[in-house]
């Protein structure tokens, strides 16, 4: 992907901000909280370029910029509700957008949710091998620009923490790709980083190989991690 420009992030908004008002319309409808947001969301976007260009404004933009990503959310969840597709996918493909023009200006990521919960919904949908692996590019640079306390979260007890969603999603997605060095760069990562988690990644990824039909390439770079990490301790037990 070249590099993200904003214009091209605010375009995509007010297709869906566009849509949305218009099916309000033809119902008849309006919505106090949806035009709040876009107003929210339109005056951020209109000097979100100066402000971000400005040192001594840089924590008021992450700041702004994290709470633009909760009212995006908010956005995707309200037309998800009106089951109107359309506007959700404007929505989504804004989020997306939005987060990696911030993360690759030094932005700072704190409202990781609604962007891990992005990436687990497109790495399940996505099929095509080319979208897949830009798709992996995009979450390197989401996983760059996460809050670093956000990464020291090594807290086993909530298997839904974002930071461990999104690095498994991570090497799921590098799976899909079929690309054996993707899979070993991103198992590599995950080794470095959920190393309470291997067991089971491994184990799952192993029992999907057959079921899946994968690749033997891609099964061989599976079985070896499998081998390594689960099924030793799997004997043990």
């Amino acid at each position: 992907m070249s590099e993200i420009e904003l214009s091209d992030a605010v375009a995509v908004f007010h297709k869906g901000s566009e849509s949305l008002t218009q099916l309000f319309s033809e119902q008849g409808r309006s919505d106090n909280d949806m035009l709040l947001a876009f107003d929210e969301i339109d005056k951020f976007l209109s000097n979100a370029g100066e402000v971000a260009s400005n040192p001594s404004q840089i924590e008021l933009f992450n700041s702004r910029a994290n709470e633009l990503i909760l009212l995006i959310d908010r956005l995707m969840i309200f037309s998800s509700q009106m089951k109107h597709q359309e506007s959700f996918s404007y929505f989504e493909e804004f989020l997306m957008l939005f987060s990696l023009w911030f993360a690759n200006l030094g932005g700072t990521i704190t409202k990781l949710i609604p962007i891990v919960n992005l990436v687990a919904a497109l790495s399940n949908r996505v099929r095509e091998p080319d979208i897949l692996q830009q798709l992996l590019k995009n979450i390197e640079i989401i996983i760059r620009a996460t809050e670093q306390s956000i990464k020291d979260d090594m807290d086993d007890r909530d298997p839904r923490r974002p930071w461990r969603v999104l690095l498994l999603n991570y090497a799921i997605t590098a799976t899909r790709t079929h690309e054996p060095e993707l899979m070993d760069k991103t198992f590599q990562f995950l080794i470095q980083n959920l190393p309470d988690d291997l067991k089971q990644f491994f184990t799952e990824g192993m029992s999907q190989m057959t079921a899946l039909n994968y690749p033997d390439e891609v099964k061989a770079v599976m079985e070896k991690y499998y081998l390594q990490y689960a099924a030793q301790e799997v004997k043990k037990n």
